[in-house]
């Protein structure tokens, strides 16, 4: 079974107080918060000797962090942080405020999307887990109308699956990917 987490830089939050679970019959997958870069990598190294394998950390997080947090993890782990693509980040550069963050996670089991939501005062986030691009373009386009500031993807968005999310939303919000660019 693929252990997936999905860690959000989230101030004042902590795994207890800003996380949502999913686990279907191929993977358990967890969505959390954590308050800053030290707790970040002591709550990867803790989930990757509890046997999670597969990490996404949201925009936050710069190649050195990363690289740091996969240090403390260890080689057996892959984790990747998101990005944007220049268009992309001007977008989000003109941002004043966050009050909203989607996420969309392809991964395995999953059949229909399913939505949780992580609350706090300071950003409410909208997590989606879907079984393919056709599902993830649905629910970018959902976020996006719905008011998200911004969509991060997992890793398995690469550029052109990325270009296919941002080109079903029509470029209304910024997007980024844990995927290569």
């Amino acid at each position: 079974m693929l252990k997936f987490a999905y860690i959000i830089n989230m101030p004042g939050q902590n795994p207890d107080t800003y996380s949502a679970v999913y686990e279907n019959a191929e993977s358990y997958n967890l969505v959390v918060g954590v308050d800053g870069v030290e707790s970040a990598k002591d709550y990867v190294k803790s989930l990757a000797d509890d046997g999670y394998t597969l990490f996404n950390l949201c925009g936050d997080f710069d190649d050195a962090i990363t690289a740091d947090i996969q240090e403390a993890a260890g080689a057996d782990v892959k984790i990747r942080h998101a990005d944007y693509m220049p268009a992309e980040m001007e977008k989000l550069g003109k941002l004043e405020d966050l009050p909203t963050y989607g996420i969309v996670i392809v991964m395995r089991g999953v059949e229909t999307p399913q939505q949780f939501e992580l609350k706090c005062d300071d950003c409410d986030t909208t997590a989606i887990f879907v079984k393919d691009l056709e599902q993830a373009k649905d629910a970018a386009k959902g976020l996006a109308d719905g008011g998200i500031a911004f969509i991060e993807l997992c890793s398995w968005f690469d550029k052109e699956r990325t270009d296919a999310v941002i080109d079903a939303i029509g470029g209304a919000v910024p997007v980024g990917t844990c995927g290569e660019l």
